[in-house]
């Protein structure tokens, strides 16, 4: 399977509540996750185009600095968490 064009740019867009809810929690606490407004307007991102690729291409777990609650310092490790998801255009 091959990419039917070159992506150079694209918007996402949190299409259900839950994945906004999601998102918000993350930035927000779980009180204030949505945003009064979130169901008046659409709400879109920059996407990354690298993170495009086709079924079955390896991916490679990122790796970065991450500090856990009862450490002192941060440590370099692969990512705890990593969101993989499904895009439909």
């Amino acid at each position: 399977m091959l990419l039917p064009c070159k992506i150079g740019d694209y918007t996402d867009f949190y299409s259900s509540k839950q994945h906004a809810y999601n998102v918000g929690c993350m930035f927000r606490d779980p009180k204030n996750a949505l945003l009064e407004n979130w169901l008046h307007i659409p709400i879109g991102y920059h996407g990354r185009s690298s993170s495009i690729v086709v079924s079955k291409t390896p991916i490679i777990r990122p790796r970065g600095q991450i500090k856990g609650p009862n450490d002192q310092i941060p440590k370099f490790s692969h990512t705890n968490k990593l969101d993989i998801e499904i895009e439909v255009g």
